[in-house]
Formats: C-alpha cells, sequence, structure tokens
C-alpha cells in the first residue's frame, strides 16, 4: 500500500466497527490481492475478514478456517478465500500446492497467521495491505492498516 494510503492505527470497541473496517478495506482490494492479518488469539482477525467478505457480497457463516486452512467465497464479488495457516509449523514439509486453491490472479485472499508462509503468499499474489490488531483492553482493540 502506498504511504499516502496507509492509515493510522484506529481503535474498536465492538465486532461491528471491526467489521466496518475491513469492509472499508475491502473496497480498495482487487484478484490477486492478498491481505494479511496479524495478531493475538482473540484479537479480531476473523472478524475483520467477516467484515471484508460481507462487503464483498458473502451472505453466508464466516469463521475461522483453523481447522480446515482455508475456506474459499466463490460467490464473493470478487472471489475471495480466507486461510488460517496458525496450525502449521511452516511450509517445509507442506505440498507446494497447498496454497494455489486459494491465493492467486482469479481471487483476494486473507491470510491469518501469514508468518507461517508469507515469502510463498508474497509469489502467489500481491500484498495490498497489512492489518495488525492488538488488544487495548478487555473490549477495545487497535486495528493498523498499512
Amino acid at each position: 500500500m502506498p504511504a499516502s494510503e496507509r492509515e493510522a492505527p484506529t481503535s474498536t470497541a465492538s465486532a461491528a466497527e471491526t467489521e466496518a473496517l475491513g469492509a472499508a478495506l475491502s473496497a480498495r482490494l482487487r484478484p490477486g490481492h492478498v491481505v494479511l492479518l496479524t495478531g493475538e488469539m482473540g484479537t479480531g482477525k476473523t472478524t475483520f475478514v467477516r467484515g471484508a467478505l460481507r462487503a464483498l457480497g458473502v451472505t453466508r457463516p464466516v469463521t475461522s478456517p483453523t481447522f480446515t486452512l482455508g475456506q474459499r467465497y466463490d460467490e464473493a464479488i470478487p472471489p475471495a478465500a480466507h486461510l488460517d495457516l496458525h496450525r502449521l509449523a511452516g511450509l517445509d514439509d507442506e505440498d507446494p500446492a497447498l496454497l494455489h486453491d486459494y491465493v492467486g490472479p482469479g481471487r483476494i485472499a486473507f491470510v491469518e497467521w501469514p508468518e507461517r508462509a508469507e515469502p510463498t503468499l508474497a509469489g502467489l499474489g500481491e500484498i495490498a495491505a497489512r492489518v495488525r490488531l492488538e488488544h487495548v483492553d478487555e473490549h477495545t482493540r487497535r486495528v493498523t492498516v498499512t
């Protein structure tokens, strides 16, 4: 994201506010873009993605794909995918094509825990945004998009 489009950290106090930030980001995304989401467990990564996917037209439930690696949303416009790489130690021992169904020129990909595969992700699509979510207190999150 160019420096002129970088956002100052934003605080959110509800799931709806976090979803709204995801929706706002989705308006700038195009097929082939990859969004990397980092933050501790429970900071709202999936909530952010849910907001983005809702803005792209997804009406079915959006939940964390922690136990399935990824979920494709072909009904989104453009098609999208949501990956959660938390359970992977890395990609060294995985099939090289593991991410190809989710990341590529025909869809937007939202990737939680991207540090497990960041070099590979960069080779599959354009890193359009990095989203960091942090706990401020029990009810407040800080969201930084770069």
